[in-house]
């Protein structure tokens, strides 16, 4: 076989399988927050509507946390729900359609899982629980979480432009 005409058949493979490599790593998951299949999931718009319809059923939800309390057994997390992006992590935005609790089996060190904290969850829905934010009184859908996944702290970076001195001089090429 010529080059031109290996060159034909390996130029097409070489590019489907770039094509499904950006593709993959584009629009998935980390493995910890993996479920299949993903069309079982629940959002948490659903949820929220019908609450007991849906117990035991799977969700991948995430948030920003508000703030961790260690129980006997457990800790709860409460989160303002945000959307997921496609790689699990939350899409930052200024409003939310409400909190709910992720439930973890043990401890976990609420400095860790601090107030503003990214998280997201995969886990069955529970059994709602009555709480209170600020003085009003709340129902909080809960997660009995499998896996969480706590996102690395956001660092802001000041990004300041300085001009050139010598632009528009016609001192540089």
């Amino acid at each position: 076989m010529s080059f031109s005409a290996v060159s034909r058949v390996v130029r097409p493979m070489r590019l489907a399988a770039l094509a499904v490599l950006f593709a993959s790593a584009c629009s998935s998951v980390p493995e910890k927050l993996a479920y299949q299949p993903e069309s079982a999931l629940i959002d948490y718009p659903q949820a929220l509507a019908e609450p007991a319809a849906y117990l035991g059923k799977p969700v991948r939800w995430s948030g920003l946390i508000v703030q961790t309390r260690v129980q006997v057994a457990d800790s709860d997390i409460e989160v303002v729900y945000l959307p997921l992006k496609a790689n699990g992590q939350p899409v930052q935005q200024e409003d939310s359609p409400g909190r709910f609790i992720i439930r973890v089996h043990g401890l976990l060190d609420p400095e860790l899982y601090a107030k503003g904290r990214s998280i997201s969850v995969v886990g069955e829905l529970a059994a709602s629980i009555e709480g209170h934010i600020g003085q009003q009184s709340y129902r909080y859908l809960v997660v009995q979480a499998k896996e969480h996944l706590l996102w690395p702290k956001v660092k802001e970076v000041e990004v300041r432009y300085v001009r050139d001195p010598f632009d528009g001089f016609g001192l540089h090429p």
